[in-house]
Parts: C-alpha cells; sequence; structure tokens
C-alpha cells in the first residue's frame, strides 16, 4: 500500500481543481442570447434573411460574426441540433452571430416551386414556410448564379450588419462556397476593407485532376441531372435521406464522412438545411470539375488567378477526407493568397484527432464542437478592437419584438 503524504495530497487537489475551474472558464456558452430573423434586400430588389444570435452583454471589443453555407443549402446548417450549433457556440462566447442565407435559400428569395417542395420534407423552421405576400415577389425568379452572390447577396448582407450594429467590419466564416464567394468578394480592395478575418472552412478555389470517383460519376451524370432537376429539383433526395439518413451514394461521399456524423443530425441536414441549386450555379460547378478553374459564368473572370489579390487574415480549414474541398485544393488556396497572416490545420486522425472529417462534418461532426470549434474561437480572438476603437463602436441594435 502506498501511502501519499497529506500534504502532497493537498496540493494535487488544489492543482486539479484549478484545472478544472479553468476549464470551466475557458468553456463558451456562458452567455444568454436570444435569436431573431431579418431580412435585408439587395440591389436587385432579392430578399436576403439573416438569423441574428444576439448576446445579452454582447463583447464590445468584438466585430460581428456572419456565417455563410455552401452550395444546396441554408442558414440552417449552422444550427441542425445544440451539440453540432457553431452560431450558439459563439453566441454562447459573447459574438454577435449572423447566419445568412443567400438568395435561392430559404427563407431568402427562392424560386416559388422550390419553397413549395420543401413543404414535402419532413422538419421545417416554421420560417421557412413564410408564403406570403412576400413571396409573390419571387414568382419571376427561376435562375441565379454564384455571381450573383458575389456582386449582390455578399454586398447587401455585410452593409446590412454593418448598419445594425454599428461596427465598420465584419469577421466572415464562409463553408464551401461560402468560401468561395468570399474569396472572389475579397479580390476587390473596397469589399476587403469591410472584412476584418476571414474563415474558410472547407472552400476549394480549384478541383484538380485527375478526378475522384464522386466527381467523375457527377460528371458523368451531369444531362440526367440537368433533365431531373427541372422537374423535381436538386434537392430531391434529400426526402430519402430525411428518412433513411446515410445512404452511400457517390454524390453523398462528396458532403460528408458517415461515420462521422450522428444519424439525427445527418436526417436534420437533409429535412431543414438543404437546398436546389439553380441552373447557372449548378453550371459553374460543372464548368469548374472540367476545367479546374473557378470562374464567373461566362468565363470571363478567373476566380483562382485572382486569389493572389487577397490580403485579409485567413484561417483555412479542412478535413483529411473531404473529397469536396481536398486537402491538396485548400492548400494551393492558402498557398495562392497573398495575406501576411493566414493559418491552416487539417482536421483527421492524422492530427490525433477523433476520426477522419468530410466536406461537411467538419462544422456538424460528432466531435467538431469540441475539436474544431475552439480553434474557430481562438482565431476570431486574436482580432480585439483597441480601446479608442471600442469607445467609437455603437450599441448593437436590440431585436425587433
Amino acid at each position: 500500500m502506498v501511502i501519499v503524504p497529506k500534504r502532497r495530497l493537498v496540493c494535487w487537489l488544489g492543482l486539479l481543481l484549478a484545472v478544472l475551474v479553468q476549464a470551466g472558464c475557458n468553456q463558451p456558452g456562458q452567455r444568454e442570447f436570444s435569436v431573431n430573423y431579418h431580412y435585408t434586400e439587395t440591389a436587385d430588389g432579392r430578399r436576403l434573411a439573416l438569423r441574428r444570435y444576439l448576446p445579452e452583454n454582447p463583447m464590445m471589443d468584438k466585430e460581428p460574426v456572419i456565417l455563410c453555407h455552401g452550395l444546396s443549402y441554408n442558414l440552417l446548417f449552422w444550427d441542425l441540433a445544440e451539440e453540432v450549433s457553431l452560431a450558439r457556440y459563439l453566441a454562447g462566447a459573447g459574438y454577435d452571430v449572423w447566419s445568412l442565407s443567400l438568395r435561392g435559400s430559404a427563407p431568402s428569395s427562392q424560386p416559388f416551386g422550390s419553397g413549395m417542395r420543401k413543404l414535402g420534407h419532413f422538419k421545417i423552421d416554421p420560417e421557412m414556410l413564410s408564403l406570403g405576400r412576400e413571396r409573390m415577389k419571387d414568382l419571376n425568379m427561376t435562375d441565379w448564379s454564384v455571381d450573383d452572390h458575389i456582386q449582390l447577396d455578399l454586398p447587401a448582407a455585410i452593409e446590412f450588419v454593418a448598419e445594425q450594429t454599428g461596427h465598420d467590419k465584419v469577421h466572415w466564416i464562409g463553408h464551401s462556397m461560402g468560401a468561395m464567394v468570399m474569396f472572389a468578394y475579397l479580390q476587390d480592395r473596397e469589399n476587403a476593407d469591410h472584412v476584418r478575418s476571414f474563415v474558410a472552412v472547407s472552400g476549394p478555389m480549384a478541383i484538380f485532376h485527375p478526378l475522384n470517383e464522386p466527381f467523375t460519376f457527377l460528371l458523368e451524370s451531369e444531362p440526367t441531372i440537368e433533365i431531373g432537376s427541372a422537374f423535381v429539383g436538386t434537392s430531391a433526395p434529400a426526402g430519402l435521406g430525411a428518412i433513411f439518413g446515410d445512404m452511400g451514394t457517390p454524390t453523398d461521399k462528396l458532403f460528408y464522412n458517415g461515420r462521422n456524423i450522428e444519424g439525427g443530425v445527418l436526417r436534420s441536414l437533409q429535412s431543414q438545411a438543404t437546398e436546389d441549386m439553380g441552373p447557372s450555379q449548378f453550371k459553374q460547378l460543372m464548368n469548374m470539375v472540367r476545367t479546374e478553374r473557378f470562374t464567373s459564368l461566362d468565363e470571363s473572370v478567373d476566380y483562382t488567378e485572382g486569389l493572389e489579390k487577397v490580403t485579409t487574415p485567413t484561417y483555412f480549414l479542412v478535413g483529411t477526407v473531404d473529397n469536396m474541398a481536398t486537402p491538396g485544393a485548400v492548400q494551393y488556396a492558402y498557398r495562392q493568397i497573398k495575406s501576411s497572416d493566414k493559418q491552416f490545420k487539417m482536421f483527421g486522425r492524422v492530427n490525433s484527432h477523433a476520426d477522419d472529417y468530410g466536406h461537411d462534418d467538419i462544422i456538424i461532426g460528432k466531435q467538431a464542437r469540441q475539436e474544431v470549434y475552439p480553434t474557430i474561437i481562438q482565431w476570431l480572438g486574436r482580432f480585439s478592437l483597441k480601446p479608442e476603437q471600442n469607445e467609437l463602436m455603437l450599441q448593437p441594435s436590440l431585436p425587433e419584438n
């Protein structure tokens, strides 16, 4: 029997208590916050929805954070369940968080048919079902491109958040296409003046050949997908996914590692957050698969080539088994941008994480809250405003009653 001296035991217990207290202090989620929808309008008259997570006592030395979803998703991607909600995680840590739906994604402007198809899903946010007078403005909406997001949606959203919060700059966290549009937006120096920092989650600015099997399947199936989409929309498989979860199709493998995502979260993704792609969006995606480059719809602007114009502080995140934004493609973007302040982190077993991360599960995976989210908090925490800047900031506007 080993006898531990009383004095040493007291020291050990004291050290353990100090560690536990410090760990508790470092855990976000201590602040209460409200959740409300807000709407603004783009220069061409489309409505954009933002879901605001406003802490009771927001940190005024931190600029607001805008979360932007990827292709074929909406703003609920960031808040599918408490355990996989980056929006709630950041708000709990004191950040004023705005989750954005780009045009084509509910409850922002989208074709009437897309809204009606969502009624066939099985768990819809009540806000998504608002088909009143405002929806009538969208009856003429049949198509939209990624260029529309870059040139019209991003300026409107950033300006609106700046007006509502009194801050001149925002932090942008974009997943997949939500990162791609910000890379393109930042290539204009005037636009870059409004973005304090950028977190690029699984953001591919190139799709390198030879193609993997899922992309090869997508390219070979392009005519069939175009015909089917014209009648039932690209989100049609989500109805099955909402029931059965991971079906292991080639397309599913592009978006997530099924082993690294809970079945209930995956079904919520399919039923709540999945949207139709616009015909022009799909065309730009397939052109990128063919040419390895991300370009404008008319191919006159090469956004991949323009990466060298990006000087904004940027944090790159990617999963080791991401088949959509491969680690090599994300590393390429990391090397191309000219920011003097940039970081790159890959999540997977090779770096001692619980599992290998895919395209979506880097945000909604089983251990994302424990392994990925803290690195984002750490990145954002580097950009505190100076006291004299803080004094000039207006108090954030209160949510509407």
